[in-house]
């Protein structure tokens, strides 16, 4: 996808469910904006710090902006409710759901949606998606502005997905391949609230 959509890029998801709503209604900490950095990995000699002490100390310095607002800030449920976010997004895209996603994507995220929604309906095509699930979630920027408060989520994670025609006939993907998508979500908050209500408003792909 490009900076603030192309749902079409990455074939997205299947059916909300409740449960999923409601824990993320209680997803009380940040969400993203977007940057792309792939972690190097290279032998570190004995005595040096390693690949995951880089990451994680990458992973504090990004964070000590929001740290300063919300001291309180949980980095590890933050990304459970970020990996959450992004599957019940994807399934409600699949699915096309307008009313699960109206409650958890910005307006132009969500006209991008909707408009690819309405293309398929369009052509009378059906979206079957199978979420295996999510390998990497990771924080790779942030940024506190004008009230806002935002976090950039890298994905890494692994579908199946495939496009049918009004007939049956497959138009894309293959139901026997797993596909790896790598995706980046920005999300976003009001900096100043008391219970965080984070919501999606931009995304890219690799």
């Amino acid at each position: 996808m490009n900076e603030t959509t192309d749902p079409n890029s990455h074939i997205l998801l299947l059916g909300i469910i409740a449960f999923y709503w409601a824990l993320l209604s209680t997803w009380g900490q940040t969400q993203p904006r977007q940057c792309n950095d792939k972690a190097k990995r290279d032998d570190a000699p004995t005595g040096q710090r390693n690949d995951s002490d880089e990451r994680r100390a990458s992973a504090d310095t990004l964070l000590d902006g929001i740290r300063k607002i919300d001291p309180d800030f949980d980095v590890a449920a933050f990304l459970a409710g970020a990996k959450t976010a992004y599957e019940t997004i994807l399934r409600a895209y699949a699915d096309s759901d307008i009313q699960a996603l109206k409650r958890l994507v910005g307006p132009e995220v969500l006209d991008a949606f909707e408009l690819a929604i309405s293309e398929r309906r369009d052509r009378k095509e059906t979206l079957l998606l199978t979420f295996i699930g999510t390998s990497e979630a990771k924080i790779v920027d942030t940024l506190d502005e004008d009230g806002t408060t935002e976090i950039v989520v890298r994905y890494v994670s692994e579908l199946v997905s495939v496009t049918r025609s009004v007939n049956n006939e497959i138009l894309a993907g293959d139901p026997e391949q797993i596909v790896e998508v790598i995706d980046k979500w920005t999300f976003a908050s009001e900096t100043q609230s008391t219970k965080r209500n984070w919501m999606l408003i931009a995304t890219s792909g690799e």
